[in-house]
């Protein structure tokens, strides 16, 4: 047991020295032993209870106050001011024992240097540098407050030289004749990242006092200001919500999970930081496994591509790091490497800003659900669907939108990303020479009168069993919008698992598939009003014959050609 505690104190001692993202540990230096001491009393008192709860549950937020005799963790108002911007505190509820265990305040103003970079139609290339401190700078700009603002903020270790950001910016400009500022806080940005963190907080009332000011000197509208924010970046948008009365809109792509996730919400993005606030998760694996993204919701709309987890393409199997080197460069090729999923949210926002593919999502309870087509109907005058990106905002005016849902799409591994959602529903019959059921892998290939896609496959994660006289639905995915469905190719093929025996089929069983009817639906944007549209087409065997006998390692055609009785 005793060992057990050492243990637990060192590893607590890492994720307080490291700041969960490798930092150096001078900050500990000299504590670490007394730290140490403290830990191993503290874990000894509760050892029992701890050992069944585990560390996560024993280190909830209700419980801190049994270690309100822990020295090192601070029980009264810090508080610290900064000129014209306001004053920033650090109080006990900044703290968490696993989530927060580290507080700094903001370096110097004068060492994150803030900066808010302006670009428009007018100068695409060349930035103006704006300063509320010299009106003249904003005066003798192309800034417009008349027009939209859109404001790119970046996150941990990125700066405005950053590839994603140049092409984010020129994807805004090209899209709208909008003003695009980035918000430069370099010098804030570099590890340690228990320190980047609190210098999001500084860079938030910075935030907030130059658009403040626009609105009370220039005229500027809040409600016409949009903030997109990656990784820390999002954070830093909360925090400047916080303090603008009707900031329209905050896009978090992909927020920083270490030191945000699990904490109240004056401590993170959330959604009464903006009239709207949108948020693409795209890494959300915990930060033990590398994720660096939250998972739980923190908007009014959640999506969650591909379960916002793991994004298809960044298994380095799957696309070679020399590949992504000659391709695309070095910056690209370390970012594939170190964040590929993180920085995915970024990709996918871009893509969108003048992409024709809409990314339309569903809301569901899981991403499970979704595959199976049981949240794929999207109804007029409703949130059950949403579009991801740019135009998350044209939600249908009389929808209700709970913050707290989860929107799921899945998109592509490489662009583009944006794919077409097709739920396809399989009728199975059940003549008397059938077996109850079978299991095994199935293809499909959708016709239109003038595009075919070939091969969709409806099996990816392996074998299904499928019972006779039921019907099963799948959700797959393709770039390319086919049209209505004229005509499908159904490829079946029986699988046999020597786990199971009853799946084992020789001369004495039937592995054919007895298919009655396939139904091939899709989501569609109808431009003219913003309504969803879903198209459904129904195939049946080519004389209407009240199934397709499919024999394994077979195919079966089925046509538009149900005729119902009147």
């Amino acid at each position: 047991m005793d060992r057990q505690l050492r243990s637990l104190a060192r590893l607590y001692l890492l994720l307080v020295c490291h700041g969960f993202h490798g930092e150096l540990p001078r900050r500990c230096g000299r504590r670490s032993s007394a730290m140490r001491a403290v830990l191993l009393a503290a874990l000894a008192v509760g050892a029992l209870p701890f050992a069944v709860a585990g560390i996560l549950d024993w280190a909830r937020a209700d419980r801190l106050q049994t270690l309100v005799n822990i020295p090192w963790l601070p029980f009264e108002n810090e508080t610290r001011c900064y000129d014209e911007l306001g004053c920033l505190n650090v109080t006990r509820e900044w703290y968490h024992l696993i989530y927060r265990p580290f507080n700094v305040f903001p370096l110097p103003r004068s060492v994150i240097g803030t900066r808010f970079i302006l670009y428009t139609r007018k100068n695409p290339t060349e930035g103006q540098v704006l300063r509320v401190q010299n009106d003249y700078t904003i005066r003798k700009s192309n800034f417009d407050p008349k027009k939209p603002t859109k404001m790119i903020i970046h996150g941990f270790i990125d700066t405005p030289l950053s590839n994603w950001v140049k092409e984010m910016r020129r994807e805004l400009i090209k899209h709208s004749d909008w003003n695009v500022i980035v918000v430069d806080w370099a010098g804030g940005s570099l590890p340690l990242y228990t320190q980047a963190t609190a210098n999001t907080r500084l860079v938030g009332l910075e935030l907030a006092y130059f658009v403040n000011y626009l609105e009370a000197n220039f005229g500027l509208d809040p409600g016409d200001v949009h903030m997109i924010g990656h990784s820390l970046g999002a954070h830093t948008a909360g925090y400047a919500g916080e303090r603008i009365n009707g900031l329209g809109r905050i896009t978090g792509l992909d927020p920083a999970e270490p030191y945000f996730q699990g904490l109240p919400t004056f401590v993170r993005l959330d959604p009464s930081d903006a009239k709207f606030v949108d948020v693409i998760h795209t890494d959300g694996k915990s930060i033990f496994l590398l994720g660096y993204g939250m998972s739980q919701p923190c908007g009014h709309i959640d999506f969650y591509p591909n379960n916002g987890k793991e994004q298809p393409g960044c298994d380095l199997t799957e696309t070679p790091l020399p590949l992504t080197l000659i391709k695309e460069g070095l910056e690209e090729a370390s970012r594939v490497l170190v964040a590929c999923n993180h920085i995915r949210a970024i990709k996918l926002f871009t893509d969108s800003i003048n992409g024709e593919c809409p990314y339309i999502a569903h809301r569901c309870d899981s991403y499970q659900k979704f595959l199976q087509g049981q949240c794929f109907s999207c109804h007029d005058n409703s949130s059950s669907c949403a579009i991801m990106g740019l135009r998350a905002d044209e939600q249908l005016p009389n929808a209700v939108i709970l913050p707290g849902s989860k929107y799921f799409v899945t998109t592509g591994k490489e662009y583009p990303y944006c794919h077409r959602h097709y739920k396809v529903t399989v009728e199975l019959a059940q003549p008397q020479h059938a077996e109850s059921w079978v299991q095994g892998f199935m293809r499909i290939s959708l016709h239109s009168d003038t595009n075919v896609i070939k091969n969709l496959d409806l099996t990816p994660s392996g074998y299904v069993k499928l019972q006779h006289g039921q019907s099963r639905t799948f959700v797959v995915t393709h770039p390319m919008d086919v049209g209505p469905i004229r005509k499908v190719e159904f490829y079946w093929q029986y699988d046999m698992d020597v786990l199971q025996p009853r799946s084992l089929c020789f001369f004495w069983c039937n592995d054919h598939l007895y298919v009655s009817k396939i139904e091939v639906a899709e989501v569609d944007i109808n431009n003219r009003n913003k309504r969803e549209l879903e198209v459904t087409s129904e195939l049946c065997t080519p004389d209407n014959r009240d199934y397709a006998d499919i024999a394994s390692r077979s195919t079966a055609i089925f046509y538009d050609n149900c005729n119902h009785p009147s």
